[in-house]
């Protein structure tokens, strides 16, 4: 069970302005995360040699990456959701982007058989959480990959520091994720049937990860919100800087947003 539901994600969606594909040319402290993403990804398609393999997201609602992975790297891209209108979304993202894939609203435990048994590759940006057994969605997962095939799953690390103050500061949409740690995680795809290369903490800081989007909309909450977001942005784009000029600062359970597992299915 998805603990946020398929109606919170289509009206969040639908409050929320498109974004921008990610285009891995444009630099900056805007884009420092993403780039971190494109490094993490390019280092790890070197040897799985993408072009014209076939590549799912699940959890593609309106996503960034669906384009990316067919510009960057060759990949034939799907990507399912079970929210119309993230899909819908989806779809236009690769048509602004040129970008011929298929976006297929489904839910991932009840897919079409056409799609089971057919990817090389499945990827997900922050979707196992939101399930209470992370054991059983990542199983389904599986069923979607060839044997051999590659998992590359990201969640947000709310065993630190994030999660800390995602609980203080929105503790509403703390609730809607389970707090998974890198062990767990670890353990998680072992459990589902893949042997992990790798499961790491992934990024110094970003308080990005941070979701007020359900505090209240009282005159006060807006501003305290805002109050928020603007310093804690600006602590991250100081250390930004410092990592881009000097050295980047190692991940870790405490600080790191995010939690990153590479696996291959048995």
């Amino acid at each position: 069970m998805d603990r946020a539901g398929k109606g919170y994600w289509s009206n969040l969606w639908q409050i929320s302005s498109m974004p921008k594909a990610f285009d891995p040319g444009k630099h900056g402290l805007s884009s420092y995360i993403n780039q971190r993403y494109h490094t993490y990804l390019s280092d790890l398609f070197k040897f799985l040699k993408p072009k014209n393999k076939r590549l799912l997201e699940i959890g593609c609602a309106r996503s960034i990456w669906l384009p990316y992975f067919s510009k960057e790297f060759g990949f034939q891209v799907t990507g399912i959701d079970y929210s119309e209108e993230g899909c819908r979304q989806a779809r236009e993202m690769m048509n602004r982007e040129g970008v011929k894939g298929d976006v297929i609203c489904t839910d991932l435990y009840s897919p079409p058989k056409s799609l089971l048994g057919t990817f090389d590759t499945v990827v997900s940006f922050g979707v196992v959480e939101h399930f209470n057994d992370i054991y059983a969605c990542l199983r389904a997962f599986s069923q979607y990959l060839k044997p051999g095939g590659t998992i590359i799953t990201f969640i947000p690390n709310l065993t630190g520091m994030m999660g800390i103050l995602q609980k203080v500061l929105n503790k509403k949409v703390y609730d809607i994720h389970v707090a998974v740690g890198l062990e767990g995680l670890r353990a998680a795809h072992e459990y589902a049937g893949f042997e992990v290369v790798s499961c790491t903490y992934f990024i110094f800081i970003n308080f990005g990860v941070i979701n007020l989007a359900d505090m209240s909309n009282r005159p006060f909450h807006i501003f305290l919100k805002r109050a928020i977001r603007y310093s804690l942005q600006q602590i991250a784009r100081v250390l930004w800087i410092f990592e881009i000029l000097v050295v980047p600062l190692p991940a870790n359970r405490y600080t790191s947003p995010y939690i990153a597992c590479v696996a291959k299915k048995l």
